[in-house]
This record gives C-alpha cells, sequence and structure tokens, in this order.
C-alpha cells in the first residue's frame, strides 16, 4: 500500500498462521487490484493501540476475520469494539470472515472461542468484558463471508429472530 494513501480496507485478525496463508493471499489479491489496506505490519511494532484505531477510523470497511485463536487477543477485541463504534455511526461497513469457526460459535461463545474469551475476561473489567461480549455478537449477525480453509460461501445468520 501507498503510504500516503488513505486505507479503504481495515483488516483485523489474529494469529501467525493466518499472517502466513489466509492473509497473505488477502495482501496480494487487494495490492493486484489497488486497494489500499491497512494491517498491523504497516506500522511499527509497539505503537499504543489508539494508532490503529484511528486507521480504522479513516477506513471505509473493516474486515474482522474470526478464526479459533480470534478471542486471544484483547488488542483484536478492543479493535472490534472500536469498529462496532464506527459502524453503529454509519462510517464504517464490517465484513466478517468466518475463517474455521461458524457464526454461531461465535454468537453463542462456544468450544474454544468462547473457552479462550472466558479465559481473558478473567483479567479485564466487567465494561470491558461486556463491550467485547457485544461487539462479537454484533458482528456474528452481519452479512459475511464462510471459510472452512478448503471452500467459502457468503451468508449470514439472523440471531434476532
Amino acid at each position: 500500500m501507498d503510504a500516503s494513501a488513505q486505507p479503504q480496507v481495515f483488516i483485523n485478525f489474529r494469529g501467525a498462521e493466518l499472517r502466513h496463508s489466509f492473509i497473505g493471499h488477502l495482501k496480494k489479491a487487494f495490492e493486484r487490484n489497488g486497494i489500499n489496506f491497512f494491517i498491523d505490519t504497516n506500522e511499527q511494532k509497539g505503537l499504543n493501540q489508539k494508532v490503529f484505531f484511528k486507521r480504522i477510523e479513516e477506513s471505509k470497511i473493516a474486515l474482522a476475520i474470526f478464526s479459533p485463536r480470534y478471542t486471544e487477543s484483547r488488542w483484536c477485541l478492543d479493535e472490534l469494539v472500536k469498529m462496532k463504534e464506527c459502524m453503529e455511526a454509519n462510517k464504517l461497513v464490517i465484513v466478517p470472515i468466518f475463517y474455521k469457526v461458524t457464526p454461531y460459535t461465535i454468537q453463542g461463545l462456544m468450544g474454544d472461542f468462547g473457552d479462550k474469551l472466558r479465559e481473558l475476561v478473567k483479567y479485564v473489567d466487567d465494561v470491558r468484558e461486556k463491550k467485547w461480549t457485544e461487539a462479537l455478537k454484533y458482528a456474528s449477525t452481519i452479512i459475511g463471508i464462510n471459510y472452512d480453509g478448503k471452500r467459502y460461501g457468503i451468508g449470514f445468520v439472523n440471531h434476532k429472530r
């Protein structure tokens, strides 16, 4: 991405296994098609998270790439909260990508995904925990892309029946 260009797409994800596979392919596709994007490697390591919040605010689209390890990361969850705030203010569109997890897993905080979140929230206050949980449930009800590592599909789950 041209450093002077405003990012159009913010990429939110967790884990080296994604960085060197799915995210690597996504970056190449964006570059080939001239799509400006922001990924954490575009910034100097050790920066305050406010820099990342600013990049979210500058973006038009945010990809929330949910994976089994997503809830290991406070940063991912805090970014998701910021993305939700921007979407509710009509300043951003979130596109969830369910990578080897389902929207139901996220909504119900099931399996390893939920277990990792429950472990992480032991170390944060109730307000932050509530924001994370609300943001996860919110994003998991948006039309998104399901990818199980072999094939993908587009769909959504309307949990608010």
